[in-house]
């Protein structure tokens, strides 16, 4: 369920599985460590967070409503200065912080964030000039309290420029420490190969998900700028392409014409994070804020295509969800719900039924009207699509001559039959997009792409014939996901690249944020794919995060997975000698009292 410019490296890490490498197999990547950077014993390191603005903020020692409270510290080994914290329910105002910069130029901006026992810190940073924070986090739990050097990003900075800090005030929250910043010039060397990577466009060919529901779930954001932190962390990686979808089905988070603004009128939530969704796309739609537009408005600003997707299986979520979750056209319409052989009712709306793929077609073509560049179906969470229902039944019985539940459910005339259904709906989606892409009147092809199993036969047999929709010409992109309905944890990548190499439709492996994943990457470039699709990309450690944004410079990749060790990255922890009045590094610490 959700950062950062990128640095260049020249040399060798100082994090590699065994011995050096020579320094012409060293790509350039982003840099987590402050050991990464040539020049990180010239770095300069602003102490004083106390002279960070708003001053009527800050409150000397005291923890206040409102406020951030400053206390001094020293480190052992490492800076004196004064830090700032804000507990997790003060919401405290943003802060800046002038960065004092003297020689124009590249830096590698680091931020020391706090964490003790049970007290984390999760930072939202940004420059003045940045449109979005980005989220970096300290979650170390230890009694005697740290500082670790997370890594912000790479940017050209001047005089003029400040940092922005603020904490997690809306949704779940959070405390927020900060300790110092640190600077670290780039060399010629780097800001050479940092602006010819930054300058190459060829490597952006991964694709990012963005469900519409989670991120407003756990944040609750509440302005045009908090919306934007979900495609902020894409600036200047490898993503190309966000899949955005609705937070289910025909359910929307802004005030539609078409779907349901999704828990209208509920007053009670089965989870708390169900009522910082509510409040927050509540509070946005009083506001005049849509998220679909800004979302697509900064993904573009950015030099990201965006794809408008659905879950087709979105329409109700098991008990005790229900009462927010189901929208009136599901709720009116049992008639048209899948049925299962046995007549078992299904949670599905049935796209033989042409009322069903005309609304679902139709919330589609409102959201392309904010300015998507194409469609996209989310099969790995929405199957089945059509089952046995009186509507698809008279499809069978019209087409065969025999009732449907009469036939054995391995009879190839079972996927061929619910493939005629899905792929009437795609010809139908296809329609309207070639609709919308007339009325702009551009040029540019409005693209369908999908997000399947990628097994083949699982997709198949729920009617999705990758081949049929190929042929046909109703399918630019292909990315997978190993969702619901798999029979298989193994691609087919066989039948993926046929499809790629036959019809030039370029489709892109999925995976999510998890190291288990990664081994699995050179296989899938060997295989013919073009990128990959990573499933609600995002990571809490800068440090993967920093591996996962590069993926689509594939030697790199395989460099990385043969020589660097993810699991021990050489972070920066700094200990605290003095922070407060307290000793934190004498014999009996302060928390022998707890």
């Amino acid at each position: 369920m959700k950062r950062l410019l990128l640095f260049v490296m020249i040399g060798c890490p100082s994090w590699l599985v065994s011995g050096r490498a020579d320094a012409e197999d060293v790509r350039p990547w982003g840099g987590a460590a402050v050991s990464d950077w040539t020049r990180a014993a010239e770095a300069t390191i602003l102490a004083d967070m106390a002279e960070a603005t708003p001053a009527s903020a800050l409150s000397l020692m005291k923890l206040k409503k409102g406020c951030w409270k400053v206390m001094p510290y020293e480190f052992v080994d490492g800076p004196a200065g004064k830090m700032v914290f804000a507990p997790p329910e003060a919401n405290a105002p943003e802060l800046t912080l002038p960065l004092k910069v003297k020689q124009p130029g590249w830096y590698a901006i680091f931020v020391g964030l706090f964490s003790t026992s049970e007290v984390p810190t999760v930072a939202w940073l940004r420059l003045d000039r940045d449109p979005a924070s980005v989220k970096r986090e300290n979650r170390r739990n230890d009694h005697y309290g740290n500082s670790e050097e997370v890594f912000f990003k790479v940017a050209k900075l001047d005089e003029n420029d400040r940092l922005r800090i603020r904490q997690q005030s809306t949704g779940v929250v959070c405390g927020c420490g900060v300790t110092h910043v640190k600077l670290i010039p780039l060399s010629p060397e780097e800001s050479r190969r940092l602006e010819a990577d930054r300058g190459d466009a060829s490597h952006r060919t991964l694709v990012a998900t963005i469900d519409g529901f989670s991120t407003i779930f756990y944040c609750s954001p509440r302005t045009a700028e908090d919306l934007l932190a979900q495609v902020e962390l894409f600036r200047d990686t490898d993503f190309g392409t966000l899949i955005l979808q609705s937070p289910g089905a025909d359910k929307v988070d802004y005030p539609s014409a078409v779907g349901f603004m999704k828990g209208t009128g509920a007053e009670e939530f089965p989870r708390v994070g169900d009522r910082h969704f509510v409040e927050s796309i509540r509070a946005l739609a009083a506001k005049k804020i849509n998220p679909v537009k800004v979302l697509i408005d900064g993904a573009h600003a950015i030099g990201m295509k965006v794809h408008v997707a659905v879950r087709p299986a979105g329409w109700t979520f098991f008990e005790p969800y229900s009462d927010y979750w189901e929208s009136p056209f599901y709720r009116d319409h049992r008639e048209w719900r899948c049925v299962d052989r046995d007549g078992t009712p299904v949670d599905r709306m049935s796209w033989a039924v042409p009322e069903v793929r005309k609304h679902v077609v139709e919330v589609l073509r409102e959201q392309i009207r904010f300015g998507a560049d194409g469609a996209n179906l989310v099969f790995n969470r929405g199957y089945p699509v059509v089952l046995y229902e009186p509507a698809a039944s008279q499809l069978f019985q019209a087409k065969y001559g025999a009732d449907p539940r009469t036939v054995p459910e391995s009879d190839p005339r079972i996927t061929e039959w619910w493939s005629d259904v899905v792929t009437t709906f795609m010809r139908e989606l296809r329609a309207m997009l070639d609709e919308e892409q007339k009325a702009r009147a551009d040029g540019k092809r409005l693209q369908l792409s999908v997000m399947v199993l990628g097994t083949g036969q699982d997709d198949l047999r729920f009617g999705v014939d990758l081949g049929r929709l190929a042929k046909e010409k109703l399918i630019d992109e292909i990315s997978t996901e190993l969702g619901f309905g798999r029979s298989s944890n193994d691609y087919n990548l066989p039948l993926l690249s046929e499809i790629s190499q036959a019809k030039g439709i370029p489709f892109f492996p999925g995976m999510s944020c998890s190291p288990t994943w990664y081994p699995a990457i050179p296989s899938y470039y060997d295989g013919g794919a073009k990128g990959l699709a990573l499933w609600d990309a995002d990571a809490v450690d800068v440090f993967e995060w920093t591996w996962i944004s590069r993926f689509g410079h594939a030697e790199e990749t395989r460099f990385r997975l043969k020589n660097l060790k993810l699991d021990a990255p050489p972070r920066t922890i700094l200990r605290f000698h003095r922070l407060g009045e307290q000793i934190r590094d004498g014999r009996f610490g302060p928390f022998w009292g707890g």
